[in-house]
């Protein structure tokens, strides 16, 4: 409160993640405030009129949804070209009384209009849920309140649900100024103690949290239908125990399939009829079905209210001729909807769509997630419950099921899904952010990555495919081999091994016939497997230390081709540019993972040693998308043969930069790095040898960093 209400900025931001206490903190705002610019000097605006309308309840302001407070306001120049027009009229001679007062009334009922509809000089505007508004509306509000010298604080979390129009301002703003942004972090809303962190968490992306979520069995997957009928069974349970509890889904198909459902049974326990009005999703809303209304139309009214998009009403009559009369839920204002409106306007409101969950608080959630299911969405579906929010994870689900192939499918097990759904953000960005994301991802380990893997194979697959057909495999293995996704993981492997020192055009055949391969359900991810293993086992330190790019990937070698080893070399030197530029960063920022590591030594060779160790780690973690705290990862995690040599060589580079840098570290902080996951040729000396032909680049890098800090 402090920190928006001594701010000299015209545009504030508070930033409040689910269940933080932002109304509190608007109360306090608002109180502040009008002590010094006087009452009624707060007003509010929100995407929505029922948005709108709860924050009016809750602050005791005067509110107005965004759309119809900028639509008065562009009137604001006819109105006053009209005003103005009849006052120049002044006294016209013959005019009786009667035409001077009506004169006089019109230009009073203009003035009023004009002076509602603006902002005024040392007014504080405070729009909330502004994640949810697009960039247009945002830029016309905030150069309206500029102009009257006002004062305009956007309230919301850029890491919930976005606009549906062009938007991503808000947290194009959050991001640009940083430490500047006031934000709440204190999560008051959950009943358990474990779900206030694990929602920061969930907040965030860290995968980590799932775990928490398992453990205190808030997680259940299987097959839609038998997860639509538990989400069912679950949510009632809760209504029947007086719960305030909610179903919600990410599409609107689920959505209707869940209100059908509730419906359903309803009726078979005679709490409404069977029979009722057609709605505009083809479900049918009868005498004692809860409904929403999805348009706002202030001609229909219930005393002092009016119906909103998004209010909620229990259905009292229904008529032969499409009107609907309904009840406010915990109100006593009743209207009758036309049948028109009815037709196109009303839905059963036993289940929702996150997108309009959000910002409303219950007793408990039960929420569909699929593989498609945005990191936002699951973020507003798990935080909308105090006392639980339970997911239920669709593990068959097909996202196009016209071109699915029935049986050849993999099924994801849960955890698989929600780590796809973390790493999936779905908030669109402001425009100049998007153009630096892209940048971003053109210069992103992955893509660097790709981009070699790539060209390597082109450059060295002929050499390896002559060494596949000489190693007593039958054409049907090379075949299968050349088909399956571990083809590029093995030709990676033979590099890998051939840059280790192996002597790998002999050994191969040997890991070929050391066992047969017949019952193997995937050759090449079985090859692929024998040849890490050989090499881990076999590979000199000492020759492998100068054919890693950045402490990780394999260099490509014996490349006759120039065009393909110059395009290779460069990437090679993107990489060890990108891996310096991300150690440099998180060192920077004082990342956690990074602190666990230790200090940076003041020694000019050891601190280059440290921080070339850095960036190895630095490159794996953007390479695998490690976001949580813990420095690599939990090795369960781990889902390819690729990530688990890349992962033994990070961790290697793990233990090194803790001896240099004196870190003290746990098993759970490293992400389960103990022995028994050492590469057992790899000593504590292995990450130093490898960054020998890096030092003079580090060092001068290293004196860089000491002197910024």
């Amino acid at each position: 409160v402090e920190a928006i209400a001594s701010s000299p900025r015209r545009l504030d931001l508070l930033v409040g993640p689910a269940g933080t206490g932002k109304t509190t903190t608007m109360s306090g705002l608002r109180a502040a405030w009008e002590l010094e610019h006087g009452a009624g000097s707060v007003i509010g605006l929100a995407p929505s009129a029922t948005a709108a309308q709860v924050l009016a309840d809750e602050l005791g302001i005067e509110t107005e949804n965004t759309a119809k407070w900028l639509h008065e306001w562009r009137l604001g120049a006819r109105r006053r070209a009209l005003r103005d027009q009849l006052v120049s009229l002044g006294q016209i001679p013959g005019d009786n009384p009667e035409q001077r007062g009506a004169r006089q009334r019109e230009i009073e009922r203009l003035e009023g209009l004009l002076t509602r509809w603006r902002f005024h000089p040392g007014q504080l505007v405070i729009i909330d849920e502004a994640s949810l508004i697009g960039t247009f509306a945002l830029d016309e509000l905030v150069s309206a309140a500029c102009e009257a010298d006002a004062k305009v604080l956007l309230v919301g979390d850029p890491a919930q649900i976005s606009s549906i129009a062009a938007g991503g301002m808000f947290g194009s703003l959050v991001r640009e100024r940083g430490d500047m942004v006031a934000t709440l972090s204190d999560v008051r809303r959950f009943t358990h103690a474990w779900e206030k962190t694990a929602s920061m968490e969930l907040r965030v992306g860290n995968e980590e949290v799932i775990d928490a979520y398992v453990a205190h069995q808030r997680i259940k997957e299987g097959e839609r239908e038998e997860l639509i009928e538990a989400i069912y069974q679950a949510w009632r349970s809760d209504v029947i125990a007086g719960k305030d509890s909610l179903m919600i889904a990410g599409d609107a198909d689920t959505v209707t399939e869940l209100n059908n459902r509730a419906r359903a049974d309803r009726v078979a326990t005679g709490e409404v009829t069977a029979t009722g009005l057609s709605l505009v999703d083809g479900t049918i809303a009868g005498v004692g079905d809860e409904v929403v209304t999805r348009e706002n139309n202030r001609l229909l009214t219930t005393g002092k209210g009016w119906v909103k998009n998004g209010d909620r009403w229990q259905v009292v009559a229904t008529s032969n001729d499409g009107t609907m009369t309904i009840r406010r839920l915990g109100g006593r204002g009743e209207v009758v909807l036309p049948s028109d409106y009815v037709a196109e306007h009303v839905e059963l409101a036993y289940a929702t769509t996150a997108y309009r969950a959000q910002g409303r608080t219950l007793d408990t959630a039960h929420a569909m997630i699929t593989s498609t299911t945005p990191r936002e969405v699951l973020y507003v579906a798990a935080t909308r419950g105090r006392e639980a929010n339970l997911l239920y994870v669709d593990t068959h689900y097909d996202p196009d099921p016209a071109t699915a192939h029935e049986g050849t499918t993999e099924v994801q097990s849960a955890r698989q899904i929600l780590v796809t759904c973390l790493a999936n953000q779905g908030s669109e960005l402001g425009a100049h952010e998007m153009i630096r994301r892209e940048h971003e991802d053109a210069e992103g380990i992955i893509r660097l990555h790709g981009e070699y893997e790539t060209i390597a194979r082109l450059a060295e697959e002929e050499r390896w495919n002559e060494l596949l057909a000489r190693s007593g495999l039958t054409e049907k293995h090379l075949e299968q081999i050349r088909e399956s996704s571990a083809y590029g993981p093995l030709l990676s492997a033979l590099r890998g091994a051939k840059a280790r020192g192996i002597d790998i055009d002999d050994d191969f055949r040997t890991l070929v016939t050391a066992r047969q391969l017949d019952d193997a359900d995937d050759l090449a991810a079985v090859l692929a497997n024998r040849v890490a293993t050989w090499t881990k086992k076999h590979g000199s330190r000492r020759i492998g230390s100068t054919n890693l790019i950045a402490g990780l990937i394999p260099r490509a070698t014996e490349v006759t081709d120039p065009d393909l080893g110059q395009a290779l070399i460069e990437r090679e030197h993107a990489i060890e540019q990108r891996a310096t530029a991300l150690a440099e960063r998180a060192i920077e920022q004082r990342a956690k993972w990074v602190q666990l590591l230790g200090q940076m030594p003041p020694e000019s060779a050891h601190r280059a040693v440290w921080l070339a160790n850095v960036a190895t780690i630095a490159a794996y973690r953007e390479r695998w998308n490690i976001t949580g705290n813990t420095v690599i990862g939990n090795e369960s995690n781990v889902d390819s043969i690729e990530q688990l040599g890349q992962r033994r060589r990070a961790s290697s580079a793990v233990k090194a930069a803790i001896k240099i840098g004196g870190g003290e570290i746990g098993t759970g902080d490293t992400g389960n790095i103990d022995a028994t996951t050492q590469d057992p040729a790899a000593s504590n000396q292995l990450p130093v040898l490898e960054c020998a032909n890096r030092t003079g680049y580090f060092e001068e890098r290293s004196h860089n960093i000491a002197d910024q800090l």
